[in-house]
């Protein structure tokens, strides 16, 4: 059967409640910023206007100058993300070989007096104490002959210095300082990806209780059943499905598709999920929170 068209969804601003085309959102947004109201205990700021992408999915945000990596990632996870509590890393290039990671450092609570004094003690560092391999810098000599230009070529793709990691701390828009983009990822095993870049700077009237705030997010996809093209409610969570990418049914079809598809494996209900307007779904079992962006409308 031929798949049908995916047509990228419009976009539903979250201070008016208007659908927009996404061709004309950001034109459509700065009109709604520009008579929005705050109540009066809220000050003038200054921030970044960003957009969240992973297609179809797409999220418009405005965050505060002090809003850091990690009160992006409690919102994203909040929104969009969690579902077991997975890791995720924000990652930049501000060069053709340099990538810096964001990541919470898991061993920043970790103190022991008396084991520091061992590491002291014995003139090792933590890594070394470990046991764990030390990065060096690449030698020419451990590599083929090559020009002095593909030696510098390689040898900052290699080179520890190249591949720094900095804390969750870090701000937005210090993270976001003179590159093109901010990549994120959720969950290091069944990652899912989106795509962080600045549309504007914004001066808005911000309430103290919040740094992120949710401008704008796409509407529901209109997913059509891969069977009779009819609307879509369910997809299939089986991984020759899943990685097809568009194994989506109604409810009609959600019911007979396992055992169709899937005999050997027992063909039950559990191989069916509900759809969400998620970039997550349906990853490690997510399920869509109604109401998890109250707390960042406006």
């Amino acid at each position: 059967m031929t798949r049908p068209r995916t047509v990228l969804p419009p976009v539903e601003s979250r201070l008016t409640g208007v659908a927009h085309p996404r061709n004309q959102l950001k034109r459509q947004l700065k009109k709604e910023l520009a008579t929005l109201t705050a109540p009066d205990t809220a000050a003038m700021r200054p921030g970044l206007w960003l957009s969240v992408t992973a297609a179809p999915f797409v999220l418009h945000v405005a965050v505060r100058d002090d809003t850091t990596l990690e009160d992006m990632d409690a919102f994203l996870r909040e929104v969009w993300m969690e579902c077991c509590g997975h890791l995720s890393e924000f990652e930049s290039r501000p060069t053709k070989y340099e990538t810096i990671t964001y990541r919470n450092d898991s061993d920043e609570d970790f103190e022991d007096d008396e084991l520091d004094a061992d590491f002291d003690a014995e003139g090792l560092s933590d890594a070394e104490y470990w046991d764990e391999d030390v990065e060096e810098e690449p030698e020419r000599s451990d590599f083929p002959v090559m020009s002095d230009d593909d030696w510098e070529a390689l040898r900052a793709r290699l080179s520890p210095s190249a591949h720094p990691e900095r804390p969750l701390t870090v701000t937005v828009r210090e993270a976001m300082d003179g590159v093109p983009d901010l990549r994120y990822e959720y969950d290091m095993g069944s990652t899912t990806r989106c795509v962080l870049k600045v549309e504007a700077e914004l001066t808005l009237p911000w309430p103290e209780d919040r740094t992120v705030r949710l401008l704008a997010r796409n509407a529901r996809p209109d997913w059509v059943c891969r069977e009779c093209a009819e609307p879509a409610t369910h997809q299939c969570i089986m991984g020759e499905c899943w990685e097809d990418g568009y194994a989506k049914f109604c409810a009609k079809h959600a019911r007979t598709h396992p055992r169709k598809a899937h005999p050997r494996e027992g063909g039950d209900a559990w191989m069916i999920a509900p759809l969400s307007n998620s970039p997550r779904d349906p990853c490690c079992g997510y399920v869509e929170h109604p109401g998890s962006e109250e707390d960042y409308v406006w």
